[in-house]
């Protein structure tokens, strides 16, 4: 929810090679050491701070709740507890509240922003008086390695240190930025993050996975039906992740960073597909429950897609990858049995690639209010329905599945100037 117990966004990460390659040590040393001090005098304070606030508006919330039902006012009360909902998900409070929002929910949402925009300002004031002594430090190791004859090492440690340290009054907002593990974000209109223009690859997962043992081993395996792709295998979109594989992953890459990463809310991947401004949302709306459009696709409306639209379940599925209980889509061959190295279509009017086809999406949201399932956008290369790949179109899980044809994009949450 607005003003969530997610990592604040704190290190400016702008250093990208042609091959991604690792950082010196001695900057990856330093990022650590600074890492640890952001979390201890930035992150800690600011997420206590969000716990307290969010305790004391429950609070206040069942006392309305109280009130609301002994009044006999059972809208109101039901909006309440929709509200409570809101909280249990870490979803954000709707930015504005219109006609139907009770008038003692109003009051409680009015000062819930401004507390929560009291934090936020005091985590962007304390990350500001850290960064001169680390600008030093990184300044300081860039003569270290110049005389050391290492100017290319140099050179990274001077990037990096210069986009640093236009973070206090250049927040990550704009046309685009690039994190440590090369993903791209760009802006979506009628959101307040950056999405990913590519669903979250092997690669990605793979520099996750390799710091922490932990992590389930099922996303390493991607054959399908005795197919395995044999090409830029680390371009395809990682797959077999569970709801919760995909949360501790934005996780990772949220401390890694500090900033905040996270799934797409439905209704953002509504906006990133570009019918989120006909979907109706008001408070208490479910992805189950929107009124969904069951006519476009994100090329339009013709059926079949046109040639080069996404990797659906087509011809090529069908020679290598067959399934006895599979359908296929009558002359159509992407040329991908099974996923698609990221970005191998083209992309929508934002620039993002895969919103339809190569692999389902998890999105934040529970898919209804029995929060039993979590929703899933997109379609796949397994999807060979006009349904399926409608934009408007919803499938939802249980948070634990994992399946050869289920991944994930991460959003990356915009400061406030």
């Amino acid at each position: 929810m607005q003003g969530s117990r997610l990592l604040p966004a704190v290190l400016f990460v702008v250093f990208l090679t042609a091959l991604h390659a690792a950082p010196p040590p001695e900057l990856a040393a330093l990022q650590q050491q600074y890492a640890f001090v952001v979390a201890e005098r930035v992150t800690s304070p600011y997420n206590t701070g969000i716990e307290a606030l969010n305790t004391k508006f429950l609070t206040a919330l069942t006392n309305a709740g109280e009130e609301a039902k002994k009044a006999g006012k059972l809208p109101e009360a039901l909006a309440i507890e929709e509200d409570k909902k809101f909280i249990a998900s870490q979803l954000p409070l709707p930015e504005q509240d219109d006609e139907k929002t009770p008038a003692s929910l109003t009051k409680l949402h009015a000062v819930y922003r401004l507390e929560s925009a009291k934090l936020a300002q005091q985590r962007t004031v304390a990350h500001a008086a850290l960064l001169p002594a680390y600008t030093a430090k990184l300044k300081e190791l860039e003569s270290t390695l110049l005389k050391g004859d290492r100017l290319e090492d140099a050179k990274e440690v001077m990037q990096y240190r210069e986009g640093l340290g236009a973070e206090p009054t250049s927040p990550v907002t704009g046309k685009e930025f690039v994190n440590s593990l090369g993903m791209k974000f760009v802006p979506v209109k009628g959101t307040k993050v950056m999405f990913c223009i590519h669903e979250t690859r092997f690669k990605d997962y793979d520099a996750y996975a390799a710091e922490d043992p932990s992590v389930n081993g099922a996303w390493k395996d991607q054959s399908v039906n005795n197919y395995t792709p044999a090409e830029n295998k680390e371009e395809h979109p990682v797959v077999r992740v569970s709801w919760a594989d995909a949360q501790a992953f934005c996780s990772w890459l949220s401390k890694k960073e500090g900033k905040t990463y996270r799934l797409p809310t439905d209704q953002e991947w509504s906006y990133a597909a570009g019918i989120g401004r006909e979907e109706k949302w008001k408070q208490g709306t479910t992805p189950a429950t929107v009124v969904k459009n069951q006519t476009d696709l994100p090329w339009g409306s013709k059926w079949p897609p046109p040639k080069g639209e996404g990797n659906f379940s087509d011809q090529s599925r069908k020679a290598k990858a067959p399934n006895s209980e599979a359908t296929y889509l009558d002359g159509y061959d992407d040329g991908f049995p099974t996923t698609a190295p990221v970005m191998s279509f083209k992309p929508n009017k934002p620039g993002l690639y895969d919103l339809s086809g190569n692999v389902w999406e998890w999105c934040q949201d529970w898919y209804d209010n029995t929060q039993k399932d979590r929703v899933l956008r997109g379609g796949s290369w397994s999807s060979p329905e006009r349904g399926d790949l409608l934009s408007s179109n919803r499938l939802h899980n249980t948070p634990d599945l994992r399946f050869a044809d289920r991944g994930f994009r991460v959003v990356l949450e915009q400061k406030a100037p």
